[in-house]
């Protein structure tokens, strides 16, 4: 019989709610929800048909008294219906925030049923009442994470400067990339291959006569786009023996 009594309590509070007019003092409301938390503590609660009963029973004595307006009862009323106070353990008030940003709350019988809406978020109440569990606040909304794949880049590698050198000598790019070599001193050239020997994948300054390439001048310069993977040795052909070499690694 209890339970039939609680059932029907909660459709009247609920119904009655439905056509109940604004609250026209939420201040007043908010002070008799305060003491009802004095007389009805939420922990003490026997259970959530008691509880809502004893809050109902403050709320219409402070209407009986005059320190809340009619209009007021079902809100506090509600906001004890819409709580966890004296439902089984494991109850919590669980806060939806769906793909737009809105958030409903609502009761949940445990934490792990506290799901979120397709393209939102969830996230667990604050409060024992959902009046107040989810506050002004939104779930944090799930965040797409965009790799950003860099486009080709330009690596500058200066030749003869400093001396005999190439700097940096050994240089790493990705696949697509352009390697820009300039020339600070004179008489030097860029011959793609190993131990001295052109292997004519590239050469300054025009990729072409890779065997007996033209020493250049100090400010020229001379581009090579590296489109697939791999190691690429390389020297300069006047001074190879004297360790004038570099290395580009494709990745």
């Amino acid at each position: 019989m209890l339970r039939i009594a609680t059932i029907v309590l909660l459709w009247a509070l609920g119904a009655s709610a439905g056509h109940a007019a604004p609250c026209a003092d939420p201040a007043a409301a908010a002070a008799v929800r305060a003491a009802a938390d004095l007389r009805c503590p939420c922990a003490a609660a026997i259970n959530h048909g008691q509880y809502v009963r004893c809050v109902a029973g403050v709320a219409k004595a402070a209407v009986a008294s005059g320190t809340l307006p009619k209009t007021c009862k079902a809100a506090v009323v509600g906001c004890a219906a819409k709580s966890v106070c004296g439902k089984p353990s494991g109850f919590v008030t669980c806060c939806r925030t769906n793909a737009k940003g809105v958030t409903k709350c609502a009761t949940k019988a445990s934490a792990r049923k506290c799901t979120a809406p397709k393209g939102g978020a969830a996230c667990m109440g604050t409060a024992s009442s959902c009046c107040e569990a989810c506050g002004t606040s939104i779930c944090p909304l799930p965040t797409t994470t965009t790799t950003v794949i860099p486009g080709p880049q330009t690596h500058t590698v200066m030749v003869g400067n400093g001396g005999l050198t190439f700097t940096p000598a050994n240089l790493t790019i990705h696949a697509g990339d352009t390697v820009h070599w300039m020339w600070a001193t004179a008489g030097h050239s860029v011959v793609s291959g190993s131990n001295g020997t052109p292997d004519n994948r590239f050469c300054s300054p025009s990729d072409t006569g890779c065997d007996n390439p033209p020493l250049s001048n100090a400010g020229a310069t001379y581009d090579h786009t590296f489109p697939t993977a791999g190691t690429f040795p390389y020297h300069c052909s006047a001074h190879f023996l004297l360790g004038m070499t570099g290395k580009i690694t494709v990745q």
